[in-house]
């Protein structure tokens, strides 16, 4: 995982197997990031799901059209949070528009987004690892999204976890997570002081890392993963 690699080289994304992961369900519906400096701590019960988090960082899930490129630093305004249960482990989900797309709609709230989009998203992440021959996913509040200020305290307690004493015990594969050796030095308050400040006014940067939504020929060209 590239949260594993010190300064969070952008590589492909494995499963737990250490295999190479490509979706195989359907291309994604959204642009999909992550928010640094936060950390979804397994050992940590969510107030919201019971369960303890997937080891990730906190995922960013653009509703809006607008495409992206791998890598790319947006800008977004949150909107509301889906909280996801993958394998029994809780996978937050911020919802939220690229507040700086040529077609960013006027969405200040969850409210604003047609229902049926919220919707879509909703059901492809619950069923997207059935063409995998895995189970579907389930979602803690009966599916129902919270609010941006709920999503936005979820952020930044995920953010709290990273930089806290617990931090210590986060691997993946064994090994620390985020180059977490290499920056113990690092005074992680300073570092993170612009994301809460951030947080503060509900716009969060993400680096996504995902394909442009609907790349169905992208997509297409991927090496698919055996079965």
């Amino acid at each position: 995982s590239a949260w594993c690699v010190p300064y969070n080289d952008l590589v492909q994304d494995v499963n737990k197997d250490g295999s190479p992961r490509y979706y195989t369900y359907s291309p994604s519906t959204v642009n999909y990031g992550a928010i640094p400096q936060t950390w979804e701590d397994p050992h940590h019960a969510d107030a919201h799901t019971g369960l303890g988090g997937d080891n990730d960082p906190i995922d960013v899930l653009q509703l809006n059209e607008g495409s992206c490129v791998a890598g790319a630093v947006q800008r977004v305004r949150v909107l509301g949070a889906l909280a996801l249960v993958d394998g029994g482990e809780t996978d937050w989900k911020l919802l939220v528009v690229d507040v700086d797309a040529a077609d960013a709609p006027a969405w200040r709230e969850l409210g604003d987004v047609p229902a049926e989009r919220v919707n879509e998203v909703r059901e492809w992440f619950r069923l997207y690892k059935t063409s995998d021959g895995k189970p579907p996913n389930e979602y803690g509040l009966n599916g129902e999204p919270i609010d941006a200020a709920a999503a936005l305290a979820v952020a930044a307690e995920t953010h709290a976890l990273w930089g806290g004493a617990g931090r210590a015990r986060c691997e993946f594969g064994g090994e620390p997570c985020w180059g977490m050796e290499a920056r113990r030095s690092v005074d992680w308050r300073s570092a993170g002081a612009a994301v809460f400040a951030l947080l503060a006014v509900a716009q969060l940067y993400f680096i996504v890392t995902a394909v442009q939504r609907k790349r169905r020929a992208l997509a297409a060209a991927s090496p698919k993963k055996k079965r």
